[in-house]
């Protein structure tokens, strides 16, 4: 599920937007000229500093540190290719050290270029990357200018597009905060204007393109007092044609500076953002000007016409939360104003927290709960909830110095709601919700923040488990289940899950892993944009419902893994609308430009953020007795060290908890380094998975590349269980579907479907199937509801698959030489496309021939062992040790030869 970020209301203002000079690094100065370059300008970069020559190593339109590679129009002379990314000599240094390249204009139809991205390699062979970030350069495409370019509140902006159509509208904003418009007041609305649909803009007619193609429009002067406006920012759209400048949008500054004939207005106090329990004082300080008149958001408070400019305001009346005090001079046709904030806030406690205080609610078992959010830089928090009629003043929450706010009070037995108000004037969930109700005032469910609300059950008996007696199966046993409850059981939940667990073991896997069981907004995704990490999804069912599932899972001996998606999470999520867009604040999110599926980004350092990691997973192995975890995206997720921060922070916070507790990475491309070098038991092994199934489709075997993939060690694992071999999950199309896609008979492509499934589970490692691929599903890959067909399973061609990937589970973990055995590829006397390996331990044994070619082959194979054999795949037939099995396979086929469990 991807979330599009507000293409047209989002907005960056990189620093080079305004100042030529980009970087300051051991001495380098880099600078670029003209300061604000559009695609039509030749863009003179310099670095001054330079002691030897360079080389320009750069490219396009980078997403973090991943670049676009320019075309060859773009390309100075002397330039080469190098991946993504073009290198041209620098020029220089000169007699003043510096060293230059030129480059532009921008300006082909073929690639339109926001930012240029480089770093400098010197002669020496150092580099510099400005610190790791790369240099940035911000090319626009020159659709908008204003004039004049350097505005102040008294100047009328004239606003012109270039290369226009009649019809087109200015989409436009000020005072844009984290990236978010405000609509300007409507004093300052040019004649035909008209708000846009979502609140945040307004679009005004221009006028129709002159014989230049310009058209323009009039804006300002923003001299009212009832909105101070300190940036404008346009798009142009004509209908649903847009130019948004590559999604940045079309940004400048308007000076509040006085200029010299302006009147002069500033605040003595009180401060920007200041917090008042009671009465602010307010004191001005004026020049060339006799007189100014107080506006207290958006209205006339009152006029100051003798000195001292001073008095008190009382805020009794006040809503909790932020208001806004402007001070407005006027001496002939010229305004001065300046602005502040203060927050009005109510009276509160500081004072340290108990030293054993646990996040979110605690119910103290004393008719007491104690409510605990950690959220640093925040004027007041209160709690609210249905047992306190929702009133903000009725619990305002003590501050302890470290930035937790806590509060303890009684609370009546029963199920109740609440929420916290965060400054008076967000209402949020609790972000350590175990329960949450989300809907909306129809009772359907939402997505709307404001509209979740924690819920609290007090004095209610904890779930009854009965799974004392479950043995958790080693790792060297572990096959796991992978499925979307959706598709297993549509409309069920986890009570639906139960109902399967009996085929699932019947099955023999030994793990069930679900995809993301915990809240998310709305009634259906995969899970993948979690809004609530403790909470179980409310469509699935209640929390006691899932401890059930769980119970039954290990009542029937099969593990609970469950799914953690911990890179990234909802833009509604209350850990991320705790602070929104302003990043420099949270302790949770950090500003993130690379691939993250249109999500806010976890930072994964934080102190905050490991503390809430390591909360969570103790929470899931402790009230759900999870059994690991599987961790999301943990190429994404990164980590540093043993247990510094990110994936192998995850894996050692919860082995903390529970030392024999599976760690599983999705970590792709595979690393072996996170398994072999942090608490991490395993890592997805993608590598395995698109050879096998290459090589199963094309019907072309690689000798050397299968040996690779079937021994972990070749490959820098450091155990053989240290990979999860698999050819099948959530995020691939389905095998049989390619192979019949491919041209492949159906016969044909169930075996080679089989082939697959006999190499993956009996493979060195752990195993892992998905859904329905047991009995040979094969429907398209969707992102959402795509129910299995169970029907299949009626019919004999589909039964049979089962049946035997049944039998080849079912040896995978009963077979001594599966789960702890070596393995042997045989290199040579075999035809070119067929495979034989064995794997042995002690007196068992596993033979595995697959044929991967087009044409038929019978192989001879000389069994080990002073044993019985059979055939797993057709148990009537058997075979001595010693003497030759001669074995036909079908194009596709595969034999599995056993020894029989002792």
């Amino acid at each position: 599920m991807r979330v599009p970020v507000n293409k047209l209301h989002r907005i960056v203002l990189p620093a080079s937007m305004f100042f030529s000079v980009v970087s300051l690094v051991s001495g380098i100065v880099v600078s670029f000229q003209p300061p604000a370059p559009t695609a039509q300008d030749i863009i003179q970069i310099q670095i001054a500093g330079c002691t030897n020559g360079g080389v320009f190593h750069w490219g396009v339109d980078a997403r973090g540190n991943s670049w676009k590679q320019a075309i060859p129009a773009y390309r100075p002379t002397g330039s080469k290719e190098d991946g993504i990314a073009t290198r041209t000599p620098l020029a220089g240094p000169d007699s003043q050290g510096v060293c230059r390249v030129t480059l532009g204009p921008f300006n082909d139809t073929n690639q339109p270029v926001g930012t240029v991205d480089f770093a400098i390699q010197w002669n020496d062979g150092s580099w510099d990357t400005s610190g790791g970030n790369d240099y940035h350069v911000p090319v626009s495409l020159g659709r908008i200018s204003i004039a004049p370019t350097n505005p102040a509140v008294n100047d009328a902006i004239t606003v012109t597009v270039h290369r226009a159509a009649p019809g087109g509208q200015l989409r436009w904003g000020v005072n844009s905060k984290f990236g978010m418009w405000r609509p300007p007041a409507t004093n300052y609305w040019p004649s035909g204007t008209v708000p846009s649909d979502d609140g945040l803009a307004v679009d005004s007619p221009l006028s129709p393109p002159d014989s230049s193609g310009d058209a323009s429009i009039v804006l300002g002067p923003f001299n009212s007092p009832h909105q101070l406006v300190r940036s404008l920012h346009t798009a142009v759209h004509w209908s649903n044609t847009w130019d948004t400048d590559l999604g940045r949008n079309y940004n400048i500054a308007i000076s509040t500076e006085p200029r010299p004939a302006d009147p002069d207005v500033s605040f003595a106090s009180p401060t920007n953002g200041q917090a008042f329990k009671n009465m602010p004082r307010v004191s001005l300080d004026l020049l060339r000007t006799h007189s100014a008149t107080l506006w207290l958001d958006g209205k006339p408070l009152v006029s100051l016409i003798t000195p001292p400019f001073e008095l008190s305001i009382d805020t009794n009346g006040l809503a909790l939360g932020s208001h806004t005090l402007l001070a407005f001079s006027a001496v002939s046709n010229r305004v001065g104003m300046a602005e502040v904030s203060f927050w009005r806030a109510p009276e509160y406690a500081e004072k340290a927290a108990p030293s054993n205080l646990q996040f979110g609610a605690t119910d103290n078992g004393d008719g007491t709960c104690t409510f605990a959010l950690y959220a640093p830089r925040k004027h007041f928090v209160s709690l609210i909830g249905d047992f306190n009629e929702w009133n903000p003043l009725a619990d305002v929450m003590n501050e302890s110095p470290d930035g937790t706010w806590w509060l303890s009070r009684r609370v009546g037995p029963g199920v109740h709601q609440y929420q916290y108000s965060i400054d008076g004037e967000l209402r949020l969930a609790d972000p350590y919700s175990t329960a949450v109700d989300w809907k909306d005032d129809a009772g359907r469910e939402t997505h709307l923040p404001e509209k979740a609300k924690s819920i609290l059950a007090v004095g209610r008996p904890p779930f009854k488990w009965n799974d004392q007696p479950f043995k958790r199966p080693s790792i060297s046993e572990l096959v796991i289940y992978e499925f979307y409850i959706p598709d297993l059981c549509p409309a069920q939940g986890f009570t639906g899950v139960v109902a399967r667990l009996d085929y699932i073991k019947d099955l023999g896997v030994t793990a069930i892993e679900p995809l993301p069981v915990t809240q998310f907004p709305g009634d259906r995704s995969w899970g993948y944009n979690p809004a609530f990490h403790m909470a179980a999804e409310s469509t699935y069912g209640t929390p006691d419902e899932l401890k059930r599932l769980v119970d039954e899972a290990h009542r029937r001996g099969l593990a609970v893994v469950f799914d953690m998606v911990l890179n990234h999470m909802e833009w509604n999520s209350p850990l991320f609308k705790l602070y929104g867009l302003d990043y420099a604040s949270s302790p949770y999110f950090h500003e993130f430009f690379g691939e993250n599926w249109g999500f806010p980004d976890i930072d994964q350092p934080s102190p905050a953020v490991k503390r809430y990691e390591a909360d969570l997973l103790k929470f899931w192995l402790v009230d759900y007795h999870a059994d690991g975890f599987r961790y999301d995206a943990t190429r994404w997720v990164g980590w540093q060290g043993y247990n510094d921060w990110g994936a192998s922070w995850l894996a050692y916070a919860a082995k903390q908890v529970d030392p024999k507790s599976y760690q599983i990475a999705e970590h792709l491309p595979a690393d072996p380094d996170l398994v072999n070098r942090t608490p991490m038991d395993s890592d997805w092994h993608d590598y395995f998975r698109w050879r096998l199934r290459d090589m199963i489709k094309s019907a072309k075997f690689d000798r050397h590349e299968f040996e690779r993939i079937m021994t972990p060690r070749m490959i820098g694992f450091s155990n053989d269980f240290g990979r999860v071999a698999y050819i099948e999950s959530h995020d691939e199309e389905r095998l049989l579907r390619e192979l019949k896609e491919a041209g492949l008979s159906e016969d044909e492509a169930l075996r080679r479907d089989l082939s697959a499934m006999a190499v993956t589970l009996t493979a060195p490692g752990v195993v892992m199937l998905y859904a329905g691929e047991e009995f040979g599903e094969a429907t398209p890959k969707v992102v959402g509801l795509n129910p299995l067909h169970w029907e299949k399973l009626d019919q004999p061609s589909y039964r049979l698959l089962h049946d035997n990937v049944r039998a080849l589970v079912r040896l995978r973990t009963e077979n001594p030489a599966l789960k702890n055995g070596d393995l042997q590829v045989q290199g040579s006397g075999l035809p070119p496309d067929v495979a034989v390996y064995q794997r042995r331990s002690g007196e068992s044994g596993v033979v595995v021939a697959v044929n991967f070619g087009r044409a038929e082959q019978t192989v001879n194979i000389v069994l080990p062992l002073n044993r019985e054999w059979i055939n797993v795949l057709n148990p009537g037939q058997r075979f001595s040790a010693g003497t030759p099995a001669a074995i036909p396979l079908p194009p596709g086929g595969c034999a599995v030869l056993a020894t029989p469990s002792m």
